[in-house]
């Protein structure tokens, strides 16, 4: 029962941080308990039992989230390296990846003074994950980013 009532709230704090970093809303963040607790006819009730703190932690977790400025992404590197001849080399490694596997999103990018080779870009590590085992038989250096993508034009 416990692990239950810790569960819950954490649930719903990862929804509402989501929810009110799409929406850009300050208000709507401010008013998300008194919204939540607002009756409406024919839609069941809600009750909100927290500790008072819960509150400015959500609202700091929110605050933290929409200065990112973008959405939080992993990507595997297949690829990076200098030299008079690294560029050739990256374009060679997408297009020996994109040969064999094909509708995964890659991107090669100068990152002074090397190039680099990008795979994937997943919302979920676990995702990451699948494609870096799928693909270390034919790229056995490649390893898992954690970078900030931008947030999608809507």
């Amino acid at each position: 029962m416990k692990f239950l009532s810790l569960i819950i709230p954490v649930f719903l704090l990862m929804q509402v941080a989501s929810y009110s970093q799409t929406t850009g809303n300050e208000k709507y963040r401010d008013e998300i308990f008194r919204r939540l607790s607002k009756k409406h006819p024919g839609q069941g009730e809600i009750s909100v039992v927290q500790d008072a703190r819960l509150e400015e932690v959500l609202s700091e977790y929110i605050n933290i989230n929409q200065q990112k400025n973008g959405i939080p992404a992993y990507w595997i590197r297949i690829y990076s390296g200098s030299g008079h001849d690294a560029r050739e080399k990256a374009y060679q490694t997408k297009a020996k990846f994109m040969a064999k596997y094909e509708g995964i999103k890659d991107k090669v990018i100068y990152d002074d003074p090397n190039f680099k080779v990008y795979i994937g870009g997943y919302r979920i590590k676990s995702e990451a994950l699948k494609l870096l085992k799928t693909i270390q038989r034919d790229f056995p250096s490649a390893f898992i980013v954690y970078d900030i993508i931008d947030f999608p034009d809507l």
